[in-house]
């Protein structure tokens, strides 16, 4: 088959698959909420109310709160530099422009979402690929020692789209790292909820070391709420000012409602457990997954993920990323390329693509209904033992 068109970013493969039939593009949480989530649409009115009658400074205080506790940051809570943003790519925006006027480059994961990189990049931040495997090893502290180091180091933590996350012994070398070598440290953390690791106060270890921060928090991957959403963008102290007037230049506050809409789930999740309310999902589908994959040259990550995206490879010479897109575009099945995810170097994504997972069960039973019959079908993705 004649190789396709590579398209500029991930955001377009998003675009087109919200035509089709079966979107497992986009990372945002688009799953029907469950008995207990639709118990809170029905309390529109009276959430609409409550926000009326509320200060807004009292709202946020709530929400920011709620938030923290769910994920227990409890020395967050009460974050003195902490802002709201409508989305977390506003927050990353916000951090761009922020590095851009102190002319600070910056280490930036890789993989990872794309738009990662083009923010900073649009904003005039020098960036410097580093790899998950590097960020635990040596490597990192000859980095942001060196010469030519760059000023910040940019993780996204679990990773979109591999799920790679630290545990408090690796994170707090990497703080410590920072701290020492005067390092900028900026972690997108908005999959944290789908991290089943046992839960620390990260924010605890940022503010004993000493480090310069920022932090960028989120509800949209999480919960089922229709794309209404909230990015909480803490900071260190020393960064505060230089962030809060480009802050205001561009957002007095996020709505009393929205704030008081999404307090509801994040209590919902507190009463019930992460793991009914979100993460069960997600396990169900990516067993469903793996099992229509079961045979083919397309190979889920290991069982062992959590976060709401499957990075998948591709176990052979062809097809490519792109053409694999394309086959299964064909079936009405969205999914996106892993060439974007190396925002450095597209190719080294080309055995790779990405499925959502945060889909209602029974449309995701049917996308994989459809992946098992293009399996047995389709000679390209048919694996040796596919029956």
């Amino acid at each position: 088959m004649t190789q396709p068109t590579r398209l500029p970013n991930l955001t377009q493969y998003e675009r087109i698959a919200f035509g089709r039939e079966i979107n497992l593009a986009d990372g945002h949480a688009h799953q029907r909420g469950d008995a207990a989530q639709r118990e809170i649409t029905r309390r529109l009115p009276d959430l609409y109310e409550k926000s009326e009658l509320s200060r807004q400074q009292d709202v946020e205080d709530v929400f920011k709160e709620t938030f923290y506790r769910l994920a227990g940051q409890h020395s967050a809570i009460r974050h003195s530099h902490a802002l709201l943003c409508y989305s977390a790519s506003l927050s990353t925006d916000l951090v761009g422009a922020f590095l851009a006027n102190a002319g600070i480059g910056a280490g930036l994961l890789q993989p990872c979402f794309d738009n990662l990189a083009a923010l900073l990049v649009r904003r005039g931040v020098a960036l410097t690929p580093v790899s998950e495997e590097s960020v635990t090893g040596p490597y990192l502290a000859r980095l942001l020692a060196g010469a030519d180091a760059p000023g910040a180091l940019f993780l996204t933590l679990p990773n979109n789209p591999t799920g790679f996350t630290l545990d408090a012994a690796d994170f707090r070398q990497i703080v410590d790292v920072c701290a020492a070598t005067g390092t900028l440290l900026v972690i997108d953390w908005t999959f944290r909820f789908f991290d089943r690791s046992e839960l620390w106060d990260q924010y605890a270890v940022l503010d004993r070391s000493g480090v310069s921060y920022f932090c960028i928090e989120d509800t949209g991957k999480t919960w089922p709420t229709l794309d209404v959403k909230c990015s909480i963008l803490a900071m260190s102290a020393d960064v505060h000012e230089g962030l809060v007037e480009l802050h205001n230049d561009v957002l007095l506050n996020v709505s009393p409602f929205v704030l008081t809409f999404l307090t509801a789930y994040l209590d919902d999740s507190a009463r019930r457990g992460l793991d009914a309310s979100v993460r069960r999902l997600i396990r169900t589908n990516r067993r469903a997954l793996h099992r229509a994959l079961d045979g083919s040259v397309l190979e889920p990550g290991a069982p062992e993920r959590t976060i709401s995206v499957e990075w998948i490879r591709i176990a052979a010479e062809s097809p490519s990323s792109l053409e694999v897109v394309e086959l299964l575009g064909g079936l009405g099945i969205a999914v996106v390329p892993g060439d974007h995810f190396y925002w450095h170097d597209r190719d080294l994504g080309s055995r790779y693509i990405r499925i959502a997972l945060a889909r209602d069960p029974v449309l995701f039973a049917r996308a994989c209904a459809g992946l098992r019959d293009a399996v047995r079908t389709l000679p390209q993705l048919r694996g040796s033992d596919v029956r």
